[in-house]
């Protein structure tokens, strides 16, 4: 019998429901109804009709989530699990109750992802496990299911791996002593024991999983250390047992296409892993030690390198003058900073604003870390000469309107891209120096003449990245006195500040820090600088020369976003020369 839309029961137990069937349903009217007779629960009738096919996963979901309100979560491919998170339900429980941990908060609380919020005993059950006050959010059921699917079967293969590890002694895998030597053969079967390849298979997914960029594997005398660089820190793992190394060296040398038979000399390779359901560019270098073989592994995910400068941490208005001197027509701009400063990724994010199909960008980098659709890449390869000032003269031969060369070492490699400015090609690039100002310099020390430099220079920006206080665990404190005094130099202001820093978390595993940003130093070349530069002009004069132009000293920039509660003044300290400064650069 069918019930009327009116009917006490509907008015009472689902109504909410049979109108949002009406609403977004896709079954005619008689066979809404004909469920809705069926059911007087709401979760029974819910699921029937998504089974049905009478409403989609999605509505159905945003549906639950406008009537109990609550939040709703898209569980698309860019969900980010937290291991130790997601690991608060177990599987079966997750399974049978269509459940996944979406935030563990620090007041003993979890919030939980369901597919079904009105299955009250599921939290109920979940409370008593967990011991803690549970608060539900819905999403859609068949995004739940395959998380769990994607998680736990991970997470079962990851336990597994440790175990054999763990469980592994001299007996049962091949043992061969560093000092020995092996052929080929030997080599090939100790790389494919069963425990070396699912250690080198840990380490690459739990590297990739934590947002790592590098992976050290690190021979001791009778140990091997394992640590992994997050947010520019390094991080200890657990190691494997001392006389696995040789093997897992070797796999990698495998994996990379090195020679696994060359121990002497350092080498380069490269590689492509599958890890969570992305393709990952791994970048390899070996180093022979007093020990064995070092090994680094460089994490190259194309989906985490960001070109929004305002991710990235510029400024609106440092972005502003940027973007303004990246349409000039010709002229150079250098990016100065040590190893993993973000230069790279501040250059990428510049071809990601010119790159248009009138645009000819080509690029020659050592090596090519991401490859941008609609960019000319190329390596430079040294081995057979061709390095980058060779790679430059043939480039512009290709009618470029764009250059970006990785790094200018030498004096042949800076006249080319400064003569390609000269004749009308904008070109960008690295310098490894200090500060902005002392890029000058140390183009005059390759031999660059001072009328070149003046002629083609642009723009210098040197750029560091800091670490962010943690947003989950923002807490107030008192900076080391000699810190907030060496801040009141600089700006008068400091004393009145309220200093931040993160209490430490599960969220940012207890290190008070989550990402990074960047702090700049961008010096624009004006008249009175190039002026400066042609009179060659001391360091010292230079400097204050591009303060007076209107330079912001790096470590000012990086006390803004101490003030701003962006990040710490330990942090910012720990990034830029301060033997320079001079109160005469402070602000009022």
């Amino acid at each position: 019998m069918t019930v009327s839309p009116t009917s006490k029961k509907q008015e009472v137990k689902n109504r909410w429901l049979y109108d949002l069937l009406l609403k977004k349903g896709k079954a005619p009217l008689e066979q809404i109804n004909a469920l809705v007779s069926q059911y007087d629960n709401d979760s029974q009738l819910a699921q029937q009709a998504v089974e049905k096919g009478l409403i989609s996963d999605e509505d159905l979901a945003r549906g639950f989530a406008e009537q109990l309100h609550i939040k709703y979560v898209e569980l698309n491919d860019e969900f980010a699990l937290q291991r130790d998170e997601v690991k608060l339900v177990p599987e079966p429980m997750a399974r049978r109750y269509c459940m996944i941990a979406l935030k563990r908060g620090e007041d003993a609380s979890a919030t939980i992802v369901m597919g079904d919020p009105l299955n009250i005993a599921a939290v109920d059950a979940l409370r008593s496990l967990t011991k803690m006050d549970v608060h539900m959010a819905v999403g859609c059921r068949n995004q739940i299911n395959q998380i769990i699917d994607k998680f736990y079967s991970e997470e079962a293969y990851l336990e597994e791996s440790l175990g054999d590890i763990a469980e592994t002694d001299k007996e049962t895998v091949t043992v061969i002593d560093e000092t020995r030597t092996v052929d080929d053969d030997q080599l090939k079967v100790l790389a494919n024991d069963p425990p070396v390849v699912k250690f080198v298979n840990l380490v690459l997914m739990e590297a990739v999983r934590d947002g790592a960029s590098d992976i050290h594997v690190e021979p001791g005398e009778d140990k091997v250390i394992v640590r992994i660089r997050i947010d520019g820190q390094l991080r200890v793992i657990p190691p494997p047992p001392k006389h696995l190394h040789r093997a897992i060296v070797t796999r990698i040398k495998i994996l990379s296409n090195m020679d696994i038979a060359e121990r002497r000399l350092p080498q380069d390779g490269r590689f492509k892993i599958k890890a969570h359901g992305r393709t990952i560019d791994v970048r390899v270098s070996s180093l022979p030690e007093i020990f064995g073989e070092k090994v680094v592994m460089r994490i190259l995910d194309r989906t985490t390198l960001r070109t929004d400068m305002r991710e990235i941490g510029f400024d609106e208005e440092i972005i502003r003058k940027y973007q303004k001197i990246l349409k000039m027509p010709n002229g150079i701009i250098l990016l100065t900073g040590p190893t993993g400063s973000g230069k790279t990724t501040t250059l990428y994010s510049a071809l990601e604003f010119l790159r248009d199909p009138r645009r000819n960008i080509q690029t020659v980098e050592e090596p090519v870390e991401y490859q941008i659709d609609g960019i000319n890449q190329m390596a430079v390869k040294t081995a057979i000469g061709l390095d980058f000032a060779t790679a430059l003269r043939f480039i512009l031969r290709q009618d470029p309107d764009t250059i970006l060369i990785g790094e200018i070492r030498d004096l042949d490699t800076a006249q080319i891209a400064m003569r390609a400015a000269l004749t009308g090609h904008l070109v960008l690039s690295t310098l490894h120096t200090n500060d902005a100002p002392s890029a000058v310099w140390r183009l005059r020390d390759i031999g660059t003449p001072a009328y070149l430099i003046a002629a083609t220079l642009r723009l210098v920006m040197s750029q560091r990245l800091v670490r962010n206080v943690c947003r989950n665990c923002p807490t107030a404190y008192t900076p080391p006195e000699e810190m907030t005094d060496l801040a009141a130099r600089i700006d008068q202001t400091a004393g009145a500040w309220q200093f931040t820093h993160g209490a430490g978390c599960v969220k940012c595993s207890k290190t008070g820090y989550s990402g990074r940003t960047a702090i700049v130093e961008f010096l624009e070349v004006n008249n009175l600088f190039r002026e400066k530069i042609v009179e060659a002009g001391s360091d010292i004069e230079i400097r204050q020369a591009a303060v007076k132009g209107g330079m912001l000293p790096l470590i000012h920039h990086g006390l803004q976003k101490v003030k701003a509660g962006i990040t710490t003044i330990e942090e910012v300290l720990s990034v830029c020369p301060v033997d320079f400064i001079d109160t005469r650069e402070a602000k009022s």
